[in-house]
């Protein structure tokens, strides 16, 4: 019976990750998305699921007590259902199909389904766009020297900000975040190492012969 126990424990411990895990997803509104949208863990594999480990459970502690060989099976049996259920779990939770990648920038689809460069709209003001440049560049010239007078009388003052600035970063140390650590992956991976050691401890605990 040391054998039966060590699975009960196993058990118990797998069934309390697996109810946090039931209870995470229905407070964050995982079952009311899935209903809204159809994407996601369909509500009666994530239930069957929870439901197949909850009957093995009992089954196993009816076996304990009384001893009963067939109850052992019949506990394997479901906790073989549930970790079936559990495979569908992670299956279907995975994202898929992949959505398509939009295209680049500057690239649009035309009406036959071939893709026309957004570069050739921008071709037809080359020439307008050009006259006006040469219009506009004696007034730039004119701008520029009558700008560079200001400039150079402020230049001064820059470099004094800049150095201020420079000063204050100095005095001041950069605090140091500290990356941390995501653990809640780990928490169906530890339960499914959990439920496939409580498959292994009751098969165990079955073929032994009962003291």
């Amino acid at each position: 019976m040391s054998m039966g126990l060590a699975a009960l424990i196993a058990w118990l411990l797998t069934a309390s990750i697996g109810g946090y895990m039931l209870r995470t997803w229905v407070a964050r509104g995982g079952l009311r998305r899935q209903r809204a949208t159809g994407e996601g863990v369909p509500p009666p594999v994530v239930f069957g699921h929870a439901s197949a480990a909850l009957a093995g459970l009992t089954v196993w502690i009816s076996y304990l007590i009384s001893g009963w060989r067939p109850l052992a099976w019949v506990g394997v049996a479901l906790v073989c259902a549930a970790i079936s259920l559990g495979i569908c779990t992670v299956t279907l939770w995975t994202p898929y199909p992949v959505r398509p990648v939009p295209g680049p920038d500057g690239e649009r689809e035309a009406g036959d389904g071939e893709v026309q460069p957004a570069g050739g709209r921008a071709g037809r003001h080359g020439a307008a766009a050009g006259a006006h440049d040469a219009a506009g560049a004696h007034d730039a010239a004119g701008a520029h020297d009558a700008a560079g007078a200001h400039d150079a009388a402020g230049a001064h003052d820059a470099f004094t900000v800049t150095d201020e600035m420079i000063a204050s970063l100095l005095a001041e140390p950069v605090p140091v975040r500290r990356r941390r650590l995501h653990l809640l992956p780990l928490i169906p991976a530890v339960h499914g190492v959990g439920a496939l050691s409580t498959f292994l401890l009751t098969v165990t605990a079955a073929l032994l012969p009962v003291r």
